[in-house]
């Protein structure tokens, strides 16, 4: 993975501001409401915010777990600045996924953490400009946007960006050269598993506790595909291998 002589200090700078720039945000998002409640006295009591945040940190904190562990890997240092922004899952993942793509780089790379970086980066300057664009524009467009054939669009949009997503899974190109063979057959039981919960098993709860769901695969997932890997029924072609096998088919 170090394939430049000034990759350790690179790594280190990064992990050194992303987690700056994480408590500096952390102060700033909890500093601003604390500051308001002070001000105003306000400050509700502890045992009533932990009473309306209940619900929502038991979805929340399994998902950004979940998250932690799944994404880290693909996303690289830009992990940090998706955090920030937020919105990983629906934007910032299906972002960096796609410049990978684009850029034929192998994940977990020097390139493709600079890549991702780049996307996120971007990613976040476009959302901000859209944000503020819908700001300025929400009263002026208010008629235009309250058509039933631009309500019935947005309701697409979420499901069109999984969509895409799901495209780049299918995929066997993993960039960088890297063939993926047999990959998605790693899916069946875990998938199986998820659709059984959602559907029979406990559906009513299944949003609430998709959080611990989502952890419990990923051991899952991994423990399937290596087995798979040993067995010979995942394969992976690494680019120096196909460059061997062009050589000698010359």
């Amino acid at each position: 993975m170090n394939n430049y002589p000034d990759a350790r200090a690179y790594y280190d700078k990064m992990h050194r501001l992303g987690k700056w720039m994480t408590f500096i945000t952390l102060i700033v998002f909890c500093g601003v409401p604390f500051v308001v409640c002070m001000v105003y006295g306000i400050m509700p009591k502890v045992s009533d915010v932990l009473l309306a945040s209940g619900g929502l940190l038991a979805i929340f904190i399994p998902a950004a777990i979940a998250e932690l562990i799944a994404d880290t890997p693909v996303m690289g240092t830009s992990f940090y600045l998706s955090s920030i922004t937020g919105n990983i899952m629906n934007l910032k993942l299906p972002a960096v996924l796609n410049a990978l793509k684009i850029a034929d780089v192998k994940q977990g790379t020097q390139e493709a953490d600079a890549v991702s970086g780049v996307a996120v980066a971007v990613s976040s300057l476009t959302t901000m400009v859209i944000i503020a664009a819908g700001a300025l524009l929400l009263t002026p467009l208010k008629p235009i946007l309250e058509l039933p054939q631009v309500t019935t669009a947005t309701q697409y949009v979420l499901p069109a960006l999984f969509g895409c997503l799901m495209l780049s899974i299918f995929s066997k190109n993993a960039g960088g050269g890297t063939v993926f063979h047999g990959h998605l057959k790693a899916l069946i039981i875990p998938f199986i598993i998820a659709a059984a919960l959602y559907l029979y098993i406990i559906p009513e709860y299944y949003e609430l506790y998709q959080g611990f769901i989502i952890i419990g695969c990923i051991p899952l997932l991994y423990a399937i595909t290596k087995i798979m890997y040993k067995k010979g029924i995942i394969k992976v072609e690494m680019k120096e291998e196909q460059e061997g096998e062009e050589r000698d088919a010359a």
